[in-house]
């Protein structure tokens, strides 16, 4: 199989995949067939394994492709036509959008959790600790918690103490709520997504209580990307009941 060197790109990872689903269109790779390893598509398109690293796991969340440790990628055993309609569900124009607003709240909050550990007054802190008890005390009950889980995050970025970054967070804060009801949602259904959600809210509140910047970087980075994985899952089940 042969891919196209990907050049300047604002979304790399899309790319990737994009020609990885040509290549299925046009029967360069099977169902059941073995990919190239992440370093060896980073070789192929010229990128880094973070992109690679990133659309894989768009392609695993949406069933496209297995990877099993320590044995390789494989793409799925599906028909080539059910493999394409996956990937054209996968990132449409709503789920795009989604996509990119918490693609921006990782660049954002992350570095907000990070400066949040270090700079937070004794204030802000008893704020963070007073939002994080409330929000905790609704996700025990199988509440969706929109507010709650809004505040919580406003309060790590204006703990940050930098002025544009809370600036930015009012700017998108309408569009903030509607992704939180649209994930809330989906995550109340389900018992052990809701306890996933909340091991997530605690991670990121004990590293920033702890003084811990670099883990809550992480764990800010971490919890936003598993929303990613979880909205397309929830896309495909959609998908799935409607056809």
């Amino acid at each position: 199989m042969a891919f196209t060197p990907i050049k300047k790109q604002k979304k790399i990872y899309q790319t990737i995949i994009q020609q990885i689903k040509n290549s299925i269109a046009d029967g360069n790779i099977l169902p059941g067939e073995k990919l190239p390893s992440e370093r060896a598509l980073a070789e192929m398109f010229s990128v880094s394994r973070t992109s690679v690293k990133e659309a894989v796991t768009v392609l695993e969340s949406s069933g496209i492709i297995t990877v099993r440790s320590g044995v390789g990628m494989f793409l799925n055993e599906d028909s080539q036509q059910d493999l394409l309609h996956k990937f054209s569900q996968m990132m449409d124009e709503k789920g795009s959008a989604f996509i990119d607003l918490i693609e921006l709240r990782q660049a954002i909050e992350g570095d907000a959790a990070y400066h949040a550990a270090t700079r937070m007054t004794n204030d802000q802190k008893e704020k963070l600790t007073s939002i994080y008890h409330q929000l905790l005390a609704v996700e025990k009950n199988g509440l969706i918690a929109l507010e709650e889980d809004y505040a919580f995050h406003y309060c790590i970025v204006e703990a940050s103490n930098n002025p544009v970054m809370l600036e930015v967070m009012n700017l998108i804060s309408d569009k903030i709520r509607s992704n939180l009801k649209e994930s809330r949602e989906h995550s109340i259904k389900n018992d052990m997504l809701n306890q996933q959600v909340m091991k997530e809210h605690e991670n990121i509140f004990t590293s920033i209580i702890h003084k811990k910047a670099e883990l809550a970087r992480k764990t800010m980075w971490e919890h936003h990307q598993n929303i990613k994985e979880r909205h397309i899952q929830s896309r495909l089940i959609k998908m799935g009941e409607e056809k």
